[in-house]
């Protein structure tokens, strides 16, 4: 006796259809357009942070050179380092202490942006 063959049936569903990979793109491009989105607006925010971070720095350098001039040496003054206006104001505040405020702005997409910065010194 001999063996029968196996009939091979092929199918006429082999692969995808334009159609449905145009759905599976379609779903594709609708999930993934959000995190386009979410990734421009990260930017964005760490390119603000950088800019604060910034002008924190030159805030705490200035106060920091004012507290080394020590009570009553340290004067009211002003500057500019790359795109920051800074403002080093000093006030005596009571007998043996001096309050020093340093405020730092710069302009951000059009808006002005402040860092201030309050210290006292005292006599002692």
């Amino acid at each position: 006796m001999a063996p029968k063959r196996a009939v091979e049936r092929r199918h006429q569903e082999d692969g995808f259809s334009l159609v449905e990979l145009m759905v599976a793109l379609v779903i594709l491009t609708i999930g993934l357009l959000p995190l386009a989105f979410v990734q421009t607006r990260a930017q964005q925010d760490v390119f603000d942070s950088g800019r604060y971070t910034e002008a924190l720095t030159i805030a705490q350098l200035q106060m920091e050179e004012a507290k080394a001039m020590g009570f009553g040496a340290a004067p009211t003054d002003t500057g500019a380092v790359d795109n920051y206006t800074w403002i080093r104001d000093v006030q005596n505040v009571d007998t043996g202490l001096d309050q020093i405020t340093v405020s730092v702005t710069w302009n951000e997409r059009g808006d002005p942006r402040t860092v201030r910065l309050i210290n006292q010194i005292s006599f002692r």
